[in-house]
């Protein structure tokens, strides 16, 4: 009986980290966050603003020149953000049916036989 919990133990990981993922999925939604120094239309720096249609986001930014090494627009920071949720869900989907489907075998395989 001990071993039944242990198996089942094993799977409540998997469970929890689809659990996880799907609520980060969730999360995945709304005005995308710019990971650099969000920018206007006219390439001016608004730190801790939130982007908004026409904005870039500056991903890499040059200390000793002043220009950014690499930009991204609201579009594809949007598009990024969708592709992020599409791939959380499937992960989370994936695990957390794992789980279940591991603990359901482990009680269905383990219980008592009279």
């Amino acid at each position: 009986m001990k071993l039944r919990g242990v198996f089942i133990a094993l799977f409540l990981v998997p469970l929890a980290w689809g659990a996880i993922a799907l609520l980060r999925a969730g999360a995945a939604h709304g005005i995308p966050d710019c990971p650099g120094l969000p920018m206007d239309e006219v390439g001016e720096d608004h730190p801790g603003q939130l982007m908004g249609r026409g904005d870039t986001c500056a991903l890499g930014y040059n200390l000793n020149g002043g220009d950014s090494t690499g930009t991204a627009t609201y579009d594809q920071l949007k598009y990024a953000q969708k592709v992020k949720r599409r791939d959380l869900l499937g992960e989370g989907l994936l695990y957390t049916l794992y789980g279940t489907a591991g603990m359901a075998a482990t009680v269905i395989a383990t219980r008592p036989r009279h």
